[in-house]
C-alpha cells in the first residue's frame, strides 16, 4: 500500500492514503479500518494485482468514486459510474434543508426533483420522508437507468416515479401530473467557458451535461424561476443548489422574473458559502432559513 500511497502523493492527490485504504478495503470485501487487523493474510500477490491497476487507473485521473462503483450520500449507498454526477457533500445540505421543512407538513409530500441524475436527492427523500412522493426527471437515459437502480438498492423504488425527459416538459402533457410541494434540482451551474479548467477527474469523466450551464452557469435557474410556478402549489417551495458567488445572480433572476416569486431565502453550506436557495411563490410563509 505504501507505493501506492506515495504514487498518488506524487500527483497531488491530496488524500492519498485514505484513497489507498478505501481501495484495499474494496479488493478485500471489508470495512476500511479492518485492513489493519490481520493485513498479511487477507493480502495476496493476487490482491496486488488487481489494487496495482486501480492504481494506475486513479493516476490516469479516474475518479476514486467510480473505480469503487459505489459512493455514500446522506448515510446510504448509491451506484456510480460515468452515466452520472458523483454525488457530493454540498448537495446533502440540499437535503438537509427539504427534510427539515417536509417534516413540519402532516399530509403526504408530493416532491419533484428535476435532473435527478444517480437518484441521490429523489432516494434520500424517499429514504428518510416516509410521508413522501418523488418523481424524478432526467434528460440522460443512462441516467434514468442509474437512478432506478440506486432507488432498488435502498428499497425506495416503490415510492418513486421516473420519468424521461427535458426538466419540465413531460409534466406538461395532458393529465400528466398534479402540483408538488417542493421542487428540487441541482443543475448544471458552471459556465460553458470554465468546463475546460475543472479538474481532469471532473471534466474528462463526469457527464458533461450535468455540469454545463450555460455562457454565465445561470440557464437552468433561469428556466425554473419562468417554468416552476405552473407545477408548484400554492404554500410550496423551490430549492436549489448553486455555485459558489451565484447567489445574488440567481436572487435577481427570481425575484425580477413575472411568475410571482417573493420569498427568496439562503442557507449557506459548512465553509460559509451561500449554497442551496430556497424559493416561495407568496409572501410571508417561509420560515428563516438562512445559517
Amino acid at each position: 500500500m505504501t507505493a501506492g500511497q506515495q504514487l498518488l502523493k506524487s500527483r497531488g492527490v491530496e488524500s492519498a492514503r485514505l484513497e489507498c485504504e478505501l481501495l484495499l478495503a474494496h479488493i478485500l470485501g471489508i470495512k476500511r479500518h479492518q485492513i489493519y487487523l490481520d493485513e498479511a493474510e487477507t493480502f495476496s500477490p493476487e490482491h496486488m494485482q488487481i489494487f496495482d491497476k486501480l492504481i494506475q487507473r486513479r493516476l490516469k485521473g479516474e475518479p476514486l468514486q467510480y473505480i469503487l462503483g459505489c459512493w455514500e450520500f446522506m448515510g446510504l449507498p448509491f451506484k456510480v459510474d460515468m452515466r452520472v454526477l458523483i454525488p457530493r457533500w454540498e448537495t446533502e445540505c440540499l437535503v438537509d434543508a427539504i427534510l427539515k421543512e417536509a417534516r413540519r407538513r402532516d399530509s403526504l409530500v408530493h416532491i419533484l426533483d428535476l435532473g435527478t441524475g444517480s437518484g441521490a436527492i429523489a432516494v434520500s427523500l424517499a429514504h428518510y420522508l416516509p410521508q413522501a412522493k418523488v418523481t424524478a426527471v432526467d434528460n440522460q437515459k443512462g441516467a434514468l437507468e442509474a437512478a432506478k437502480e440506486n432507488a432498488e438498492l435502498n428499497g425506495a423504488a416503490h415510492r418513486i416515479e421516473f420519468i424521461h425527459g427535458d426538466m419540465f416538459a413531460p409534466l406538461a402533457l395532458p393529465g400528466s401530473h398534479n402540483k408538488f410541494d417542493i421542487i428540487v434540482s441541482n443543475p448544471p451551474y458552471i459556465p460553458t467557458e470554465e468546463i475546460g479548467l475543472l479538474m481532469k477527474e471532473v471534466r474528462d469523466y463526469e457527464p458533461v451535461t450535468a455540469l454545463d450551464g450555460g455562457v454565465d452557469g445561470l440557464d437552468y435557474y433561469r428556466q425554473i424561476a419562468g417554468e416552476a410556478g405552473n407545477y408548484l402549489k400554492e404554500d410550496g417551495f423551490v430549492a436549489m443548489e448553486m455555485g459558489a458567488g451565484q447567489s445574488q445572480s440567481i436572487r435577481k433572476i427570481f425575484l425580477e422574473s413575472e411568475r410571482g416569486w417573493q420569498s427568496f431565502e439562503l442557507i449557506q453550506d459548512p465553509a460559509g458559502i451561500d449554497r442551496i436557495a430556497i424559493v416561495y411563490k407568496r409572501q410571508g410563509v417561509c420560515t428563516c432559513w438562512r445559517n
